[in-house]
C-alpha cells in the first residue's frame, strides 16, 4: 500500500484526485491540505508514513517548488499545476511525474503507474537490510528491526526497547525515524514514542499497549497509525 497525500489550495482539484485515488488499488490517502504551511508541518510529523505527495505549484503562502526545497528525505512528489511553464523546474526539482490542470483518470493513473514502477524496482534491487546498529558505550550493537518492540525518547538519548533488554544511544527520535522509514511495521504515535506494530495489542483514541506498556498517542498522529492497521 503507497500512502499519500495532497497538498493543493484549490479544493475543486482536492475532489477530482480523491475522486480518482479511490479508484486505484494499492493507494490509500493519508489527508488533503488547502494550505501548504499545514501540510509543511504535517509532512514533518508523519514523514515515515508518506510515500508520495500530489503537490500544486501555485499557491499563497509557499509555491510547491519551496516546500520541495524546505524538506529533505522527500518522498516521490507527482507535481500538478494549470501551467505548462514549470515542467523543466519539476524535473530539476526531481519531481517523477508532471500533470497539466485539467487531467482526466487516464492520466493521473500512468503519473500514478510511474511510483509504483519505482517502488518496485526499489525493492527488487535494494539489499535487504532488516537490521540497525546502535552506537552504545564505544561499541556497535547489531539489533534485527523485529526485535524492536517501541522507541522512547529521553532528552538527547533514544531508549530502543526490546524483548528482553534496553538499549539507550545518543540520537534524535528524528534520526531514528529516519533509519527505521523503510519498515512499515514502525509508525511514530507521539513525538516521543515510536512503536513496532507487531506487538501492538491494543489501543484506544489516547493510549496504546505496546509490549505491556502503556504508550500515549498523539492527536496528530492517530490518522498515521489507524492507516497502517488492518481496522474492521
Amino acid at each position: 500500500m503507497i500512502n499519500c497525500i495532497i497538498i493543493d489550495d484549490d479544493a475543486a482539484s482536492i475532489m477530482v484526485m480523491k475522486s480518482y485515488i479511490t479508484n486505484i488499488g494499492g493507494l490509500n490517502l493519508l489527508d488533503a491540505f488547502q494550505d501548504p504551511k499545514l501540510a509543511s508541518d504535517y509532512f514533518e510529523k508523519n514523514l515515515s508514513s508518506i510515500d508520495l505527495i500530489f503537490l500544486d505549484v501555485e499557491m499563497p503562502g509557499m509555491t510547491g517548488l519551496e516546500f520541495m526545497r524546505s524538506h529533505r528525505n522527500l518522498p516521490p512528489v507527482i507535481l500538478v499545476t494549470s501551467k505548462e511553464k514549470y515542467a523543466v523546474a519539476a524535473f530539476e526539482h526531481k519531481a517523477v511525474h508532471y500533470l497539466v490542470k485539467p487531467f482526466d483518470y487516464d492520466k493521473f493513473l500512468k503519473a500514478v503507474e510511474r511510483v509504483f514502477e519505482l517502488y518496485n524496482n526499489e525493492k527488487d534491487n535494494s539489499p535487504n537490510l532488516d537490521y540497525i546498529f546502535l552506537r552504545e558505550g564505544g561499541l556497535l550493537l547489531k539489533v534485527t528491526q523485529k526485535e524492536i518492540m517501541f522507541c522512547e525518547a529521553l532528552g538527547d538519548y533514544v531508549k530502543v526497547h526490546l524483548k528482553d533488554k534496553t538499549h539507550a544511544v545518543y540520537s534524535t527520535m528524528k534520526n531514528m525515524e529516519d533509519k527505521l522509514r523503510r519498515n512499515k511495521l514502525f509508525v511514530r504515535v507521539h513525538r516521543g514514542y515510536i512503536i513496532n506494530i507487531s506487538y501492538l495489542e491494543n489501543f484506544d483514541a489516547e493510549t496504546a499497549v505496546v509490549g505491556g506498556k502503556v504508550i500515549p498517542i498523539g492527536s496528530k498522529f492517530k490518522s498515521e497509525l489507524q492507516a497502517r492497521l488492518n481496522i474492521v
